[in-house]
């Protein structure tokens, strides 16, 4: 393979992925705070933000099928132009039925983007170095994670949202004319049923039951985190902003490393269900420990700790889909692991807005998460 084609197959997708995150967290990250500032209460704010992952329950599995069966292309370059259509019409309106419709695009988008995206790099992943491969392409949407809410506090802290809403929408247009060069994979010929043969193990349902308990913190976040930091500590912008880089930066460098323990210990016949466990356990266990944190240095030591759980947990799980599902089905099959994780995601949203307050949620999805592992390890999967 020459080097243009190593670019598009293993570096282009890695951007993209880089690209999308950095953008929609740049928003995402104090949209909770902009609502917030708009008359919204707790409850509404959870409905809102809780409609990206319901939405993406609904899609995941179909869009999962539809990469495998049409170009996963061209589904990339669409949801891109969809998060322009999101990203447009936050700037526009500010009632919370028109807003409920603005997210229902973007959780159509955003489902999209991450099943075709991840869909096209599994298709091409190959048979060796899958952990190193993996890696990299997580490390660059992860890094996004972090530059994107640094980016978008900065603007913030001297604009305001709607300036913010029109810097994004411009930084888009780059990455949708890259879109245009990934490379494509050929459509599969198969039937459904086949993906039922595919799901028929105990395996997948330990992946599957891990999964939904340990993605409930990632609802918690998403509604709970940046207000917890201003509300609760009393953190700028800045300053929020300033955690999610820290948090970005670290998390991706673990999972390049990570990736390449990973290699070392498939390569010398050791289980990925060691690092499966460890991540979910270290998430979970600093996820409760957040209840203690009073001060900037705190939360961002307490965070960093808690994505080192993270950096396994998704790194190996990636892995182990990759070795259990044949990559001509991978798509269907990512939608169907996607879609588990959405449901977790979803329920966590939901839920953390009835629960007092914005750490107790941090408390109960960790702790479900921890007591999660010892039923798993009893069944003994071969991870």
């Amino acid at each position: 393979m020459n080097r243009t084609g190593i670019v598009r197959r293993f570096i282009l997708p890695g951007v993209m992925y880089f690209g999308y995150n950095s953008l929609l967290w740049a928003v995402l990250a104090y949209i909770p705070i902009y609502f917030n500032n708009l008359g919204f209460d707790h409850f509404e704010i959870s409905v809102l933000l809780s409609t990206f992952p319901l939405v993406s329950l609904v899609l995941m599995i179909p869009l999962g099928i539809f990469s495998d069966r049409l170009s996963p292309k061209t589904l990339v370059i669409a949801s891109l132009i969809l998060f322009a259509a999101f990203l447009g019409g936050l700037r526009q309106v500010g009632g919370f039925w028109g807003l409920l419709f603005l997210f229902i695009i973007g959780g159509v988008c955003d489902s999209l983007f991450r099943i075709s995206c991840m869909s096209l790099y599994y298709k091409t992943l190959g048979n060796t170095s899958k952990g190193k491969k993996l890696g990299i392409f997580m490390g660059f949407g992860l890094l996004g994670y972090g530059i994107g809410p640094m980016m978008g506090g900065q603007i913030i802290a001297n604009y305001d949202m709607d300036f913010l809403l029109w810097v994004v929408l411009l930084m888009l247009a780059p990455f949708l004319i890259l879109s245009f060069f990934l490379h494509d994979t050929e459509p599969m010929k198969f039937e459904l049923g086949d993906y039922r043969r595919d799901l028929a193990s105990k395996e997948v349902l330990v992946l599957v039951v891990l999964t939904l308990i340990s993605s409930l913190h990632l609802g918690v976040e998403r509604t709970c985190f940046s207000l917890f930091m201003s509300e609760d500590i009393g953190l700028s912008e800045n300053l929020i902003g300033t955690i999610f880089l820290f948090i970005g930066i670290t998390i991706a460098i673990l999972t390049v490393v990570n990736g390449y323990i990973s290699d070392r210990m498939t390569s010398g016949g050791k289980s990925l269900g060691v690092l499966f466990y460890l991540g979910i356990f270290i998430s979970g266990f600093f996820n409760v420990g957040l209840f203690f944190a009073g001060s900037f240095g705190t939360v961002l030591t307490l965070r960093l700790l808690h994505i080192v759980g993270d950096s396994l947990l998704m790194l190996s799980r990636n892995i182990i889909i990759s070795n259990l599902f044949l990559k001509e089905r991978i798509g269907g099959n990512l939608g169907i692991i996607a879609t588990t994780n959405t449901v977790g995601t979803f329920i966590g949203a939901i839920v953390s807005g009835l629960i007092p307050g914005y750490i107790f949620p941090f408390v109960v999805a960790g702790v479900l998460s921890m007591l999660a592992i010892p039923p798993a390890v009893l069944s003994r999967p071969r991870f």
